[in-house]
């Protein structure tokens, strides 16, 4: 399965990965924010949101500015 991950393409050898799964392999912690084919997901809606072969993921981390 191939996925946009921040506009890089990625591929998982197995088919069926929530957005859980994903931030879990690519050593994600806390603090994210996560959208979807353009469209952010709840942080509790990571375990049961299915993404798709050819989805885009956006994982976006806080900045911290002054």
């Amino acid at each position: 399965m191939k996925i946009s991950i921040n506009g890089e393409i990625k591929e998982f050898e197995n088919k069926s990965l929530t957005i859980k799964d994903i931030l879990e392999e690519m050593n994600y912690g806390k603090g994210i924010a996560v959208a979807l084919n353009e469209t952010f997901v709840l942080r509790d809606k990571y375990q049961e949101t299915i993404v798709n072969s050819g989805d885009r993921l956006d994982i976006l981390s806080p900045v911290q500015g002054g």
